[in-house]
């Protein structure tokens, strides 16, 4: 057990249909490129103790990921990334460079501690769902979950949880818009995760 306490459970990442997935690999992956990146994430997903690396992750030049963390498939996140505390990468999800989740370890509410010594020190699993997108030098308040789809703008403050398919940006962030209508998003979740099975059910 760390000083932040017990570590709590970490989702699985939720997932794309496994039509999506081949569609993907047929785009993206090379048969050499995906050999060694199996190998790769082999290496690292041992490394770092994490609790899964899917099919496809990309992990940024010398970043290291919180152990216990839950990674999906065809995801990335790039170089700089920091976090205290595990996280859970949904399918498809893109993370940018800089990206940084920070912890809430200081009290600010009593008068007979100072700020410096009010500690309080937990593990917060941060969420991000499927096919969200993180813009460069984010920062993220830890145990926030961002919806599946939705998009946080470059240099972004985050200190709640992103409705899926939101648009969000500025300090602190706030909606700047939904990307798609309610038809639209119907259609969306169709295409990436299949008619039979709403997305909810789906991150487990």
């Amino acid at each position: 057990m760390s000083k932040r306490g017990a570590m709590p459970l970490v989702p699985a990442p939720m997932r794309v249909s496994a039509k999506m997935i081949d569609q993907c690999r047929r785009i993206v992956d090379r048969p050499a490129k995906r050999q060694l990146r199996q190998l790769v994430n082999w290496y690292l997903t041992r490394k770092n103790r994490l609790g899964e690396m899917g099919d496809g992750f990309q992990l940024g030049l010398k970043t290291r990921v919180p152990a216990g963390s839950r990674l999906g498939r065809y995801a990335y996140i790039g170089r700089g990334f920091s976090a205290p505390s595990p996280v859970c990468v949904g399918d498809f999800c893109m993370i940018s460079t800089g990206v940084t989740i920070v912890a809430n370890d200081h009290g600010v509410d009593d008068p007979e501690t100072p700020m410096r010594l009010a500690f309080r020190w937990a593990h917060h699993v941060t969420v991000f769902e499927a096919d969200a997108w993180i813009g460069h030098g984010a920062i993220i308040r830890a145990g926030v979950r961002i919806g599946r789809g939705a998009m946080v703008a470059a240099g972004s403050v985050v200190t709640k949880d992103v409705e899926p398919y939101a648009i969000v940006g500025g300090n602190p962030a706030r909606l700047i818009r939904t990307r798609f209508d309610e038809a639209a998003i119907i259609r969306q979740d169709a295409l990436l995760y299949g008619a039979a099975s709403a997305p909810a059910t789906r991150s487990s």
